[in-house]
């Protein structure tokens, strides 16, 4: 079940709970600008809810910074395209303009299409039939939640 080594492997179990964060994190963005804080002071306050977080794990690593200026090069990449995401997010759940939380979610949960579409071009990975069908029902779903 679940592809290689399913319910029993780490992966997995570290997915169900980053679902369950980012459900969090979407909520109380949400509650955010419902009480007026636009995109960009939302953006702004965004990285102090994780500066905790960074700390801890930062003194975890005895305060050792990683070697690699290619993965630090990635990492720097990674947090751009988050930060620009997120104002893209916080932007459409302003009451100002948005239709609905549950919709927003839908349409932005849908990001692993791109995400599966670049590991197939870019990183060589190869989809299965099943995993393709898969991918036809996220279009469809697109389609439908926009209805």
């Amino acid at each position: 079940m679940f592809g290689v080594g399913g319910l029993t492997t780490k992966w997995f179990w570290y997915s169900v709970l980053c679902v369950f964060f980012w459900a969090g994190w979407i909520l109380f963005s949400k509650l955010g600008t419902n009480e007026g804080i636009p995109a960009l002071p939302m953006q702004f306050i965004f990285p102090f809810g994780a500066l905790p977080i960074v700390l801890v794990l930062f003194i975890g690593k005895r305060f050792q910074f990683e070697g690699s200026v290619k993965g630090i090069s990635y990492g720097i990449a990674n947090g751009v395209l988050s930060a620009i995401g997120s104002l893209a997010l916080f932007a459409a759940l302003d009451p100002r303009h948005s239709w609905n939380t549950s919709m927003i979610s839908a349409v932005t949960a849908l990001y692993p299409m791109i995400t599966v579409m670049l590991a197939v071009t870019v990183l060589r990975e190869r989809l299965t039939w099943v995993q393709v069908v898969g991918l036809g029902f996220a279009a469809v779903a697109i389609i439908i939640f926009s209805l």
